[in-house]
């Protein structure tokens, strides 16, 4: 990950701090920066640590007497932004900039069955909104994929409270959370 930070120049402040022996000052900076940034830099932080953020909602969800299938998230895909018109009534609505940006991923989950694995590409549909603290979650659509690779994808399914919605969330909070802790006085 912190080659990726180091890339969008997020960890700038934690090299300078190596280099002063004052690493608490800086990663402030660093954190603060992450959340804050644009789109893309906050969606592709989101992305990689999104199957960890995933499994943890799925098993403390399990009850410890469980008999389902055990589910994990394996990877995400690389994020889209081009964004799709909405539509209204009968028409295409233009987009504006007040709109929520649109963020398209795929997600790879494996299912564990007795002793058969099965791996399922699921579809995301991303709405989120900036606000003075971050960015904030306005809602998730999911498409599922079919374990049978002739089957398309069910339709689309508000997904927000599913487990990639509550994990979502939560690394939204935790950066809102970091950023807000480590801002100066």
């Amino acid at each position: 990950m912190s080659l990726k930070l180091a890339r969008k120049g997020v960890l700038t402040g934690f090299w300078l701090a190596i280099a002063t022996g004052s690493i608490f000052p800086t990663v402030a900076i660093a954190v603060e920066t992450a959340c804050h940034q644009d789109l893309e830099t906050v969606v592709e932080l989101l992305l990689e640590d999104l199957p960890g953020y995933t499994n943890r909602v799925i098993q403390r969800s399990r009850s410890l007497s469980t008999t389902e299938d055990e589910t994990y998230v394996i990877t995400t895909g690389q994020p889209e932004f081009e964004p799709l018109a909405l539509v209204g009534g009968t028409r295409a609505l233009p987009i504006s900039p007040d709109d929520p940006k649109q963020v398209f991923f795929t997600t790879l989950e494996q299912s564990f069955s007795g002793d058969r694995a099965i791996a399922r590409e699921n579809y995301h549909w991303l709405f989120l909104v900036s606000s003075p603290d971050g960015w904030r979650m306005a809602t998730l659509f999911t498409r599922y994929g079919s374990v049978n690779r002739e089957q398309p994808p069910s339709p689309p399914r508000e997904a927000s409270n599913g487990a990639i919605g509550q994990a979502v969330r939560l690394w939204l909070r935790d950066c809102r959370f970091s950023s807000d802790r480590k801002k100066p006085n």
